[in-house]
């Protein structure tokens, strides 16, 4: 299992889910993306686009404005 780390402080969107989205071309099963971002409507973005895609996400405010937004493979993702 590979953890993905993407720094997207600063970033504004679609750029946090572009990242996300050439990560997920590289993910094998078990792997998970922790992104941490600085901006409320990346984290909700994300976190709708990802349950669309049967992803599970967690998202977390873990400071005053900075969310850690978790992408993991679903149990009904793992055919992908």
């Amino acid at each position: 299992m590979t953890e993905h780390y993407i720094d997207a402080l600063g970033d504004f969107c679609p750029i946090p889910s572009l990242k996300v989205q050439s990560v997920m071309k590289q993910m094998n099963p078990g792997d998970r993306i922790v992104l941490i971002t600085d901006h409320s409507c990346t984290a909700n973005t994300i976190r709708d686009e990802m349950r669309r895609k049967k992803f599970k996400v967690i998202v977390e405010e873990i400071d005053n404005g900075i969310w850690q937004i978790t992408i993991m493979e679903s149990s009904v993702n793992k055919s992908r």
